[in-house]
């Protein structure tokens, strides 16, 4: 089992909303998988790497070779020995408000950058993000790049409240605020990675 799927595993038995995934490692799983879902995002996983694997997208309506594609991936996967972390979220892109990625510290003490473009979190940094930074307590905030994304006061707000009712489980957290309930425990926030 891979890191990232390892990670999911443990965020889901601590009811953290995630989206829907599959931990996969060969071609008849991923073309089912196709089957169930017309778009999804494929990452590498891997045990002991986590960082600069492969990361892919199946979309139907773009793919016109689906196995001779699928086969490129499982060759690469093996070459690379890895599985393959696919998730549904990238159904969901044009309903997400914002990306983010926040630590925090024992004092409620945050750093919170986000990116309201419609794309994988993965790809946030190709963006100016905008910086947030503040105590969630005492809910004064300073801002970095405060105009370069959309957002509401009231969307930071349901984020912080919602990460204080954590109970400092979690002090780093990556994550997308949608406009909508989704993922497995349906919800407007899903989380795909903590430390």
């Amino acid at each position: 089992m891979g890191t990232k799927t390892r990670n999911l595993d443990y965020l889901v038995n601590n009811n953290i909303n995630v989206h829907n995934y599959k931990e996969i490692d060969n071609i008849n799983d991923l073309i089912e998988l196709s089957n169930i879902y017309n778009k999804f995002s494929i990452r590498f996983d891997n045990k002991d790497i986590i960082h600069n694997l492969p990361f892919y997208i199946y979309d139907k309506d773009i793919i016109e070779n689906k196995e001779e594609y699928f086969n490129n991936i499982i060759n690469e996967m093996n070459r690379l020995n890895c599985t393959l972390l696919c998730s549904d979220g990238y159904s969901y892109d044009n309903d997400l408000l914002f990306n983010f990625v926040i630590e925090i510290k024992d004092d409620f003490s945050f750093i919170l950058e986000l990116c309201d473009k419609k794309i994988p979190l993965r790809d946030i940094y190709k963006y100016k993000t905008t910086i947030i930074k503040g105590n969630i307590l005492d809910k004064k905030y300073e801002y970095i790049n405060r105009l370069e994304n959309k957002y509401s006061l009231d969307n930071i707000e349901y984020l912080l409240d919602w990460i204080i009712s954590l109970d400092k489980k979690f002090k780093y957290l990556e994550g997308t605020l949608y406009n909508k309930k989704l993922g497995i425990y349906n919800d407007n926030i899903v989380i795909w990675q903590t430390n």
